[in-house]
């Protein structure tokens, strides 16, 4: 064979190299375009509509219909929830006003595309009944068990700021709220932060009193609803079928609070005529973010900021919460 033939054969045989290698990266490209979506949704912590929609298979129904499956996952309180957003493990979730706060000032990728309730879940400090704390300022020197970022820590930071005092004045207990019950319990600290169900099972036991909560001190604490800012982008109308689902849920509780009691009750372990008590005073809700909430939110930036709980002064105007998305749920 001479030169010029063997470099003939070789550029045949390069050229049909190339034709497959476009081949087959064109057969991954059609596999990958039909591959269904994966979407992770956090409980995170107490009771909530989000176990109703799951305990339905509402979310799996609707996103069927768009190619995409549903991920499960669970969480105690906000922090860990958004090393989750963070590692790209966690797509969609709750979270409280402050956590909104702590979480934008480090730079956590979530955006606010609703808003899920106004009260603040009942944050409170709790004490032992036969405590001698009385109120936020005798709680000077004494050890508070709460988990660190959640939304408890930063109401009682802002109870704390209402009373003239800071974190220094008080000795916080690092604990997540399972472990933060068993040590209140076991009267290892003096004081503990927490929300419901908690607050009203260990106070409807005669466990625990109330000192202060968001309602006794007429605090507009919003938790919302957030989704992780690069899935947000590349899947909108998942966005928008995610919240289509969650007020199909809003929706349906209130019509059927006995038969929601029963699926959480169940879910939680817990008895079902408390849990009814407590789906009947909480507002559930799935509206978009109005000026009062956005205002709400800001107020909890600026003494947070101002306390140093976080360092970087937050305009919740500024690219913290989207509407387009709850919007589109609605067309």
């Amino acid at each position: 064979m001479t030169s010029k033939s063997i470099k003939k054969s070789g550029l045949f045989v390069l050229a049909l190299i190339i034709a497959l290698v476009g081949l087959t990266a064109c057969g991954k490209s059609s596999d990958n375009s039909n591959k269904a979506v994966e979407v992770n949704i956090a409980v995170n912590g107490g009771l909530n509509l989000l176990s109703i929609a799951k305990s339905k298979g509402w979310f799996e129904e609707e996103f069927a219909t768009l190619n995409a499956t549903v991920n499960w996952h669970e969480f105690q309180s906000s922090v860990p929830l958004l090393e989750g957003l963070v590692s790209d493990r966690i797509d969609f979730s709750f979270i409280g006003d402050g956590t909104v706060v702590t979480g934008k000032a480090a730079k956590t990728p979530f955006t606010v595309i609703s808003a899920t309730g106004v009260e603040g879940n009942q944050n409170s400090i709790l004490v032992k009944p036969d405590s001698d704390i009385q109120s936020i300022a005798d709680l000077k020197g004494k050890q508070i068990a709460l988990a660190k970022g959640s939304s408890a820590h930063i109401f009682l930071v802002k109870a704390l700021e209402k009373n003239g005092m800071s974190e220094s004045d008080v000795k916080i207990v690092q604990l997540q709220p399972d472990e933060a019950n068993a040590a209140f319990q076991a009267g290892q600290v003096d004081a503990w932060g927490t929300w419901d169900p908690y607050v009203t099972i260990e106070t409807s036991a005669d466990r625990a009193r109330i000192v202060e909560s968001v309602k006794t001190m007429n605090f507009v604490a919003p938790a919302v609803m957030i989704g992780r800012d690069k899935f947000l982008k590349e899947n909108p109308e998942l966005a928008a079928a995610y919240l289509r689902v969650y007020q199909k849920a809003v929706d349906w509780v209130k019509e059927n609070t006995d038969e929601a009691a029963e699926i959480l009750a169940t879910e939680r372990k817990m008895d079902k005529t408390l849990v009814k008590t407590l789906l009947e005073n909480t507002n559930y809700i799935n509206e978009p973010i109005t000026d009062d909430i956005a205002s709400a939110i800001q107020t909890t930036a600026d003494i947070l900021f101002a306390t140093g709980t976080v360092t970087t002064q937050l305009d919740v105007n500024s690219n913290v919460f989207d509407n387009s998305y709850y919007e589109a749920s609605k067309k």
